[in-house]
């Protein structure tokens, strides 16, 4: 149950005012991976497609586009990397910062190419794929400072958690 709080939290404060992609998606994506059960990672992968539709209806008045299918696609690898990379393995900072810098990159990476390829942005040359990653940088600086501290966020107030209920079952 403890989980499903950091994920309603995660979507929820998609909704708040923030700085461009300043958000605790990668955050809960990894916590997810890293406690929950493997036949329960559907249920933040369908609550991020949720909030996705929710923002393009009611915050950017957007219809989604094929770019969204890649921002979904992301949602999974990033999913998929915690797996490998946090589940059942002893946590440290090392371990768990290059997981979420990896994971900002992977993500910046797979949205981007999606914005490039199914958007009418830029021209889909190399040149086109250039423009798009350089303009989306500052996108991705955003990204990975809130990816980081949002992680570190999350994982630590998951462990204080921990042993709150650990010392309360001990008492």
């Amino acid at each position: 149950m403890l989980i499903l709080a950091f994920v309603v939290a995660a979507v929820a404060m998609r909704f708040l005012p923030h700085l461009w992609n300043f958000t605790p998606v990668i955050a809960m994506l990894l916590l997810a991976a890293y406690t929950m059960k493997p036949k329960h990672l559907w249920v933040p992968i369908v609550a991020l497609m949720a909030s996705d539709f929710a923002l393009n209806l009611w915050v950017y008045h957007a219809p989604g586009g094929l770019d969204q299918y890649f921002t979904w696609a992301a949602y999974l690898v990033v999913l998929a990397l915690a797996l490998g990379e946090l589940r059942g393995r002893k946590l440290g900072v090392g371990r768990l910062a290059g997981t979420t810098v990896a994971s900002s990159t992977l993500f910046f990476l797979i949205s981007n190419f999606g914005v490039w390829i199914a958007g009418g942005l830029y021209p889909r040359t190399w040149s086109g794929l250039a423009t798009c990653f350089t303009l989306a940088v500052p996108f991705y600086r955003n990204a990975a400072l809130g990816d980081l501290l949002y992680t570190g966020a999350f994982f630590g107030l998951y462990a204080l958690m921990q042993q709150w209920q650990l010392a309360r079952a001990a008492a």
